[in-house]
């Protein structure tokens, strides 16, 4: 991967008041489109509650779309570990490369959702550690091991995997929050993060971290010291609009609505739930950079700036929240892609510099031709 790629982050939500069978199309359009538009990779994530969260399997999701597409790269963002048994994981993350011809991803984390824990029986209590135990099991049969091992959580008797990964290995990748704790889960296992700039609801109260871009660059840089100059993955959200006003005002229903509806009235997050508050706190993140929102011009130098910041190989992924209407999305995804994206490559540098150059040659002759009359 190159030292700057771009991808999607595509959550598992999806508004109730929509038929699920129409969100679920909308995700499959969604998808092709990011194939078309040369996006880099997308994330499909998982959630088992909530009204919200109706995509419960991503592996399906990206089964689905692999006859599709033909070049862009799959990754479950995330597969709750303790939510499956470890062998299920590997053998369904092997299938998947083949079936998309070495293009998966898998990405891994704890899980989330208390009710998505407690109706199959896991304790959230021991949730990190049930998921580096079964973490070390799927690493080891991805690479050909066999496994026999006896936990708390499961059992794994002389298991191995009947197929090998198409080109080798599979890339594997931790939702992380970079803390030392897993840190040091990252550099043991020679995993690689990905990392929200912010949570997807943004921040509890307005102001609540006055710096969030500072505080990732940080925390990256805590993790280089360790692991080297590994790939380090952020979630971004981007919106292009002619001005950061006009986008906090074009944002506003959908994000109020999805921080009031889901995340405080169904997970019982403690989130303000006035207009006012809901409004402070967008700005906020505006203000700081955490959101990216303005014109084309703006959006591409902040963009530059955060990839500066976090310095070596980094993927940026363009968080999809649901926000928008879904036309509005798919513009904005275009948007990104035909606009920002290119600019950030420099795509249009040798066109500015030969205009430069022959209106220099230009005004060189005009002057020489008016001194010889």
């Amino acid at each position: 991967m190159p030292a700057r790629a771009f991808g999607c982050f595509l959550p598992p939500l999806h508004d109730p008041t929509i038929n699920p069978y129409l969100a679920l199309q909308q995700d499959i359009e969604l998808c092709s489109l990011v194939e078309e538009l040369g996006f880099a990779e997308i994330w499909l994530g998982e959630h088992h509650s909530s009204g919200w969260s109706t995509l419960s399997s991503p592996d399906l999701l990206i089964a689905a779309m692999a006859r599709e597409t033909h070049r862009i790269r799959f990754a479950t963002g995330v597969i709750p570990l303790p939510y499956h048994h470890p062998l299920h994981v590997a053998e369904r993350i092997l299938l998947l490369d083949h079936l998309t011809n070495g293009r998966a991803i898998l990405g891994c984390g704890t899980g989330t959702y208390v009710h998505d824990m407690e109706m199959i029986g896991v304790d959230p209590g021991a949730i990190r550690a049930h998921f580096r135990a079964a973490l070390e099991v799927v690493l080891a049969l991805i690479a050909g091991q066999a496994v026999d091992t006896s936990t708390q959580w499961f059992t794994a008797k002389k298991a191995v995997l009947q197929l090998r990964p198409v080109r080798g290995s599979i890339e594997t990748v931790l939702a992380s929050s970079l803390s030392d704790e897993a840190i040091e889960l990252l550099t043991d296992t020679a995993t690689t993060p990905t990392a929200h700039v912010v949570p997807p609801w943004g921040t509890i109260r307005p102001g609540l971290d006055a710096d969030p871009i500072s505080s990732l660059v940080q925390r990256v840089a805590t993790y280089r010291n360790k692991a080297g100059d590994a790939l380090v993955r952020c979630n971004v959200f981007v919106h292009i609009c002619d001005s950061a006003a006009k986008g906090v005002d074009e944002l506003m229903p959908g994000w109020s609505a999805q921080r009031r509806d889901l995340y405080r009235k169904v997970l019982g997050m403690p989130i303000p739930d006035s207009e006012v508050a809901h409004r402070r706190a967008l700005e906020h993140l505006v203000d700081t950079g955490a959101f990216i929102v303005g014109d084309t011009a703006t959006c591409t130098r902040r963009i530059g700036d955060l990839a500066d910041r976090l310095g070596g190989p980094v993927a940026l992924n363009f968080f999809v929240p649901g926000w928008l209407p879904h036309k509005e999305t798919l513009n904005q995804l275009t948007a990104i892609s035909h606009e920002v994206i290119p600019a950030l490559h420099g795509a249009c540098d040798g066109t500015a510099e030969s205009m430069r150059l022959t209106s220099e040659q230009a005004g060189r002759q005009m002057k020489r031709r008016a001194e010889l009359r």
